[in-house]
């Protein structure tokens, strides 16, 4: 019996190009898988950093967070119509720009991001497992990642089952916190000077705000046709577009207004330094409304971590070219995300460095998104082979201009480029500026 009947079976396909007879699937699944993927306190936490550290206000960090999300996920739908296009992941389907050599630093880059999500969001699930179930946090956490890694080695089809059928439990535990924590919200409250890092004032606290939804949607994009590429080649392109863009859009807008809205609607909290499981309680209590949001949060963790983990076991192969079947390469990358997850015993501390390591590692998706959806609207019309490419090609060339040309407005906790400290107001436009030359580049070249 094939693979695309199957759901309790490992998943076969690795890195090679989907066969015609296993393609299956339809194009209204992908709102569910990325719908489950974005309902999670990650996602929460990006609105919450909007206005704990740059002090946006809740009206201002609203809009900014419509914009960020609109256009970086308008380009993960885009990248997505690849899979049934060429029946590859993501970090495959970049060949055709980067040339197969030039291809491997992007590749490389995705697989340590995906597995350093995966180990910054099992600390958050076990937390909110040993609130919820009184467990010891690395009994917690071994659960947690034993589900994510069996997830990720079953691989495909029991990934798109359990995404779609966590979908109303995740909708029912975050509509929960959204009901309490709009209700207490300031929705005219201003820019909040003493935030820790609210020195550019209210231009650069809305840039900042833009520029995080921005660059959260642009971190999925490099794993956009991973949950796409079995669909049957006939599938439309328009159809891609849609169910990924909402099953995206809808839970990541609701969630980062939701977590901009709850520093102010718990104002005892000090969200700079509480954990999510510790806001989480804050604004409900610890009745049964704070433990459904709890399973949320568990399950949520669930849902993003065997996407991270999937995608980044696929990239590793892609840039490591080893001949290793892909359920053995998610188990690899599993356990070295597992050894991340535990922290030297000191969990907690150990995210904060990571989610500032990734933040600042998460520069190179941006211009890459820039390479690949240039040469991808430029080529569209003509065949091609992401198999079957020279080593190099002009798209390496243009992802380091586009890359170069954003240095100087970098702006994060470990590192600030020039212009950034020159003109703090500025906020963190890197993002635009290197998708933008990388695009313009690859054209150009």
């Amino acid at each position: 019996m094939l693979y695309k009947d199957q759901v309790l079976e490992v998943e076969p396909t690795g890195i090679e190009t989907v066969s015609a007879e296993q393609r299956h699937g339809k194009p209204w699944h992908l709102f569910g898988v990325w719908f489950s993927a974005n309902a999670e306190i990650a996602t929460w936490m990006v609105g919450l950093t909007v206005a704990a550290f740059y002090g946006t206000g809740l009206r201002s960090a609203a809009v900014g967070i419509l914009l960020g999300n609109v256009a970086g996920f308008a380009v993960l739908g885009i990248l997505g119509a690849m899979g049934p296009r060429y029946g590859v992941p993501q970090m495959v389907a970049g060949r055709l720009a980067f040339g197969r050599y030039g291809n491997i630093a992007p590749a490389t880059l995705s697989f340590l991001a995906g597995v350093g999500w995966f180990a910054i969001n099992s600390v958050f699930g076990a937390y909110a497992l040993q609130t919820l179930a009184g467990l010891p946090y690395f009994l917690a956490l071994a659960i947690m990642l034993a589900l994510q890694i069996l997830l990720a080695v079953y691989g495909y089809n029991l990934i798109h089952l359990f995404e779609r059928v966590s979908v109303v439990l995740l909708a029912l535990g975050f509509l929960a916190l959204a009901v309490v924590t709009f209700e207490r919200a300031r929705w005219f409250g201003g820019f909040n000077p003493h935030a820790p890092e609210a020195s550019g004032g209210p231009p650069a606290a809305f840039v900042f705000g833009t520029a995080l939804a921005f660059s959260y949607a642009l971190g999925w994009v490099p794993c956009a046709s991973d949950y796409s590429r079995y669909l049957p080649r006939a599938t439309r392109p328009g159809s891609v577009w849609w169910y990924s863009f909402l099953g995206c859009v809808v839970p990541c807008i609701v969630l980062e207004i939701m977590g901009a809205a709850a520093v102010s609607a718990a104002p005892s909290v000090d969200f700079t330094t509480a954990l999510p499981t510790q806001a989480v309680t804050a604004l409900l209590g610890a009745g049964w409304i704070a433990k459904l949001v709890l399973v949320a949060v568990v399950l949520g963790t669930l849902t993003a971590n065997c996407m991270n983990l999937y995608s980044g076991a696929l990239a590793a192969l892609v840039a490591f070219n080893v001949r290793v079947k892909r359920a053995l390469a998610a188990l690899a990358v599993g356990i070295l995300g597992a050894f991340l997850a535990t922290g030297g015993g000191r969990p907690a501390q150990m995210a904060v460095a990571y989610t500032n390591f990734l933040l600042l590692l998460s520069y190179w998706a941006s211009p890459w998104a820039g390479v690949v959806l240039a040469d991808w609207w430029k080529h569209r019309s003509k065949e091609a082979d992401p198999q079957r490419v020279p080593r190099w090609r002009t798209g390496t060339l243009a992802w380091l201009i586009g890359l170069a040309a954003s240095v100087p407005f970098w702006n994060q906790a470990w590192f600030a480029g020039p212009i950034a400290r020159t003109y703090p107001q500025l906020g963190d436009l890197s993002y635009y500026v290197g998708f933008l030359c990388a695009a313009v580049a690859t054209a150009v070249l």
